[in-house]
C-alpha cells in the first residue's frame, strides 16, 4: 500500500515539475535568448548556431530528468551526420523535445497554430522551423528553402509523415512533402522510430500515466541514400514512401514484440 502511494506521488508529482521545468526554459528562451540572438544575429550570425546548440542541450537537459521515461539510442551506428532529413512515427507531444535533445540543428515544418503560441512560437521560428500550413505555394518554398538551409548548416529536417499524433500508437498513412524533398534535393532519408512515447506521455493526457521509468527507446533504421530510382518523379516519391513507411511499420512491431518478450524484467526495473 505505502508503495503503490509513493509510486503515486512520484508519478504526479514527478510530471508536475516536469511542466515546471519545461515552463523555466520556454520563459528564459522566450524573452532572453530568443531576442538576444535575432539582436545579435545580423552582426553575428553564428549566434543562430549557438542558440540551435543551447536549445539541444536545454532539451536533453529537460528529457533526461523526466522521472516517468529512461531514454535508449538504438543502432545509434546507423545515426546519419550531416544533411539529412529525418522522418519519424508521431506518438506524443513530447516526440519534438526528445529528438530536439538528440539530434544537431534540426528545423523542418510544424502546424501554423505551434508559430502563434507565445514564446514557444519563437523559439522554434528561431530554430528554423517554418509553417506547412500556410498556403501552397508559400509552404512549398519554406520546404526548399529549409533544404538549402540544412545543406549549409549540415543540418537535419524533422518530417512526421502521418502529418499528426497518432491516437492509437500505431502508424497512419504517410503525406508525401517529405519524400518529395529527398527526390529534388537529394537528400539522404534517416528513418527513426520511437517506441513507447505513447506509453509515457499519450495525446491527452496531461500527467503521465506510468509509474516508475518506463524505457523509451529512439531507434534508427538503415538510412536512404539517392538516387532514389528511374521513372516519373511522382512515381519515385511513391515508392519511395511506401518504402519507408513499411520498414518502420516492420521496426516498430518488432521493438513491441521484444518489449513484450522481456516484459517480467522491464517491469521490475521499471518499478524500481
Amino acid at each position: 500500500m505505502l508503495h503503490n502511494a509513493l509510486l503515486e506521488l512520484r508519478r504526479i508529482g514527478g510530471t508536475l515539475l516536469g511542466w515546471l521545468l519545461w515552463i523555466a526554459i520556454i520563459l528564459v528562451w522566450g524573452l532572453l535568448l530568443v531576442p538576444l540572438t535575432l539582436l545579435l544575429s545580423p552582426l553575428w550570425p553564428a549566434v543562430r548556431e549557438l542558440f540551435s546548440t543551447a536549445t539541444r542541450l536545454a532539451m536533453r537537459a529537460f528529457v533526461w530528468t523526466m522521472p516517468f521515461a529512461r531514454f535508449e539510442l538504438d543502432r545509434v551506428e546507423r545515426r546519419l551526420e550531416g544533411p539529412r532529413i529525418l522522418v519519424v512515427n508521431h506518438v506524443s507531444r513530447l516526440d519534438s523535445p526528445v529528438l530536439l535533445g538528440f539530434e544537431p540543428r534540426l528545423a523542418g515544418p510544424v502546424r501554423g497554430y505551434m508559430l502563434r503560441v507565445p514564446l514557444i512560437g519563437s523559439i522554434i521560428r528561431t530554430l528554423g522551423f517554418f509553417d506547412a500550413d500556410a498556403g501552397d505555394f508559400e509552404a512549398v518554398e519554406g520546404m526548399h528553402r529549409a533544404a538549402v538551409a540544412a545543406r549549409e548548416r549540415g543540418g537535419g529536417l524533422l518530417f512526421y509523415p502521418e502529418g499528426t499524433r497518432s491516437r492509437t500508437g500505431e502508424i497512419g498513412a504517410f503525406h508525401r512533402g517529405a519524400f518529395r524533398l529527398a527526390v529534388d534535393h537529394d537528400l539522404p532519408i534517416q528513418p527513426v522510430v520511437l517506441e513507447g512515447l505513447d506509453v509515457v506521455f499519450p495525446p491527452g493526457h496531461v500527467i503521465s500515466p506510468v509509474r516508475g521509468r518506463h524505457l523509451v527507446q529512439i531507434h534508427y533504421l538503415e538510412p536512404l541514400h539517392p538516387p532514389y530510382g528511374a521513372g516519373p518523379r511522382r512515381d519515385v516519391v511513391r515508392r519511395l514512401s511506401e518504402r519507408v513507411r513499411g520498414s518502420l511499420v516492420e521496426a516498430l512491431a518488432r521493438l513491441r514484440a521484444e518489449r513484450s518478450d522481456q516484459a517480467p524484467t522491464l517491469a521490475r526495473h521499471d518499478s524500481g
